[in-house]
């Protein structure tokens, strides 16, 4: 079993296509509200009903106390595989099943999937709401191939790992808070062609993915103010906007899916020339 667990508030602009990305690959999802006033809780009904939608037991975004209402929740399905995921990533995993056997017949319980960071390179076309996002923004960033030090952009920092996600079978993820590491022993670094991230966070550069990012900085709580926690929140519309400029100038495809297939019905083509 496969459980995707993710907490939301007023996300109705991108919950449509994550919810139809997941529910194909997630068996089950618990999602949890943070007492949304739009029609985010209408919209998680409508396109996955057999999921739960259940009310956040926070009144804040406080990372470390929503790291533990996600390890809540995942205490309840303590022999499935688990992702917890923000609206704004989406797991790329076409060969997930393999993954999952290969991490059992190794013993492992969990995998460390690398993320890209998502730009979108054409703010000018918006995407169409009725087709898939990973099909029509796939331009970003791949963690570990650019320093992102010398940007000085809160919440990105270093040359990797600061994105990634990890995908586990153990009763709960024992975080680190974000969510973005974790304690569990006996992880695996997965390869970002076998399983990745996608994480959407300066794409699809609309006004409407604008204001979702700026309604986050007044509901933060005052301990992750001092601390910097979510700091990335912190922003206005203008510093958003140099922020995406930055990181679009080191952006490029990174959709490398059709890239591989490519290279590997070459190599079969060479091995049938030198048979001949």
């Amino acid at each position: 079993m496969r459980v995707v667990i993710s907490h939301f508030f007023n996300e109705e602009y991108l919950l449509p296509w994550w919810l139809r990305h997941h529910r194909e690959i997630f068996d089950h999802g618990v999602l949890i509200d943070w007492n949304s006033s739009d029609a985010s809780v209408e919209i998680c009904r409508e396109l996955a009903p057999d999921w739960e939608v259940v009310p956040s037991v926070n009144n804040e975004f406080a990372a470390i106390m929503c790291d533990f209402e996600i390890m809540s929740h995942e205490a309840r399905f303590p022999d499935a595989w688990k992702l917890a995921l923000n609206t704004t990533e989406f797991l790329v995993a076409p060969e997930l099943a393999r993954l999952e056997e290969r991490l059992v017949g190794k013993g492992l319980i969990a995998a460390r999937l690398p993320a890209a960071i998502m730009v979108d390179d054409a703010p000018d076309r918006p995407p169409e709401p009725s087709a898939p996002l990973v099909e029509q923004k796939r331009s970003g960033i791949w963690e570990g191939r650019v320093n992102l030090d010398r940007l000085r952009i809160p919440g990105l920092r270093g040359p990797a790992t600061s994105r990634r996600r990890v995908y586990h079978r153990y009763a709960v993820g024992a975080y680190l808070p974000g969510r973005h590491r974790s304690h569990l022993p006996d992880q695996l670094d997965v390869d970002r062609l076998d399983g990745a991230i996608w994480w959407y966070g300066f794409s699809p550069w609309t006004d409407e993915f604008k204001a979702r990012k700026l309604q986050i900085e007044p509901r933060r709580a005052e301990f992750d103010r001092s601390h910097r926690f979510g700091a990335q929140h912190q922003a206005t519309r203008a510093e958003l906007d140099e922020r995406w400029s930055q990181l679009n100038r080191l952006s490029g495809p990174v959709d490398e899916r059709r890239d591989r297939k490519r290279l590997l019905g070459l190599k079969d083509r060479l091995h049938d020339l030198r048979r001949r």
